[in-house]
């Protein structure tokens, strides 16, 4: 009973932690100047570290926060982070064997842009070809938020990897 008991404190911990994110995110992070995706990062995150399934699952959940409490086309985000996490999950199956530096860039430069095209046409064929292509693609926005990425990446990949070669001696 008690096991149970912290199972479903976890969950629920999780779950809120999450809906603060998404208001995080939502409030502070897109009013900036610079547009960086913290459900991006954590999804790209959980792909390198080989938890294909949650990163599925987190791509879907993240997406649907956002999208709950975002002014926009409700599923565009999930279904964007959705098909990223899918097409990110094949190509390092059957590309990248190693979580190395060149891994982290590769995805990194394959990601950002790739989800901002996902976006645009999501958006441009649900509204009925309203959105424009130069707002997502003729910013500063997704330079930002690559090397935003890319740089957060590597610095957690190098942190995990001194956290378990500690472990491990």
């Amino acid at each position: 009973m008690n096991r149970d008991f912290k199972i479903v404190f976890l969950i629920t911990f999780i779950v809120f932690f999450l809906f603060f994110l998404a208001s995080f995110q939502i409030s502070v992070v897109n009013s900036l100047v610079l547009k960086f995706n913290i459900f991006l990062f954590l999804t790209l995150l959980l792909i390198l570290l080989k938890k294909f399934y949650s990163a599925i699952f987190f791509a879907w959940f993240s997406g649907f926060l956002i999208d709950s409490v975002h002014f926009s086309i409700f599923g565009v985000t999930s279904l964007s982070l959705l098909l990223l996490a899918g097409f990110l999950i094949f190509f390092q199956k059957k590309a990248l064997m190693v979580a190395k530096t060149e891994s982290i860039l590769i995805i990194s430069l394959i990601a950002v842009p790739f989800y901002r095209f996902l976006e645009w046409v999501i958006n441009d064929i649900l509204s009925l070809g309203q959105e424009r292509f130069s707002f997502y693609f003729f910013n500063m926005g997704i330079v930002i938020e690559l090397l935003l990425i890319t740089v957060l990446l590597l610095v957690v990949s190098k942190c995990l990897k001194i956290i378990i070669s500690e472990k491990i001696n």
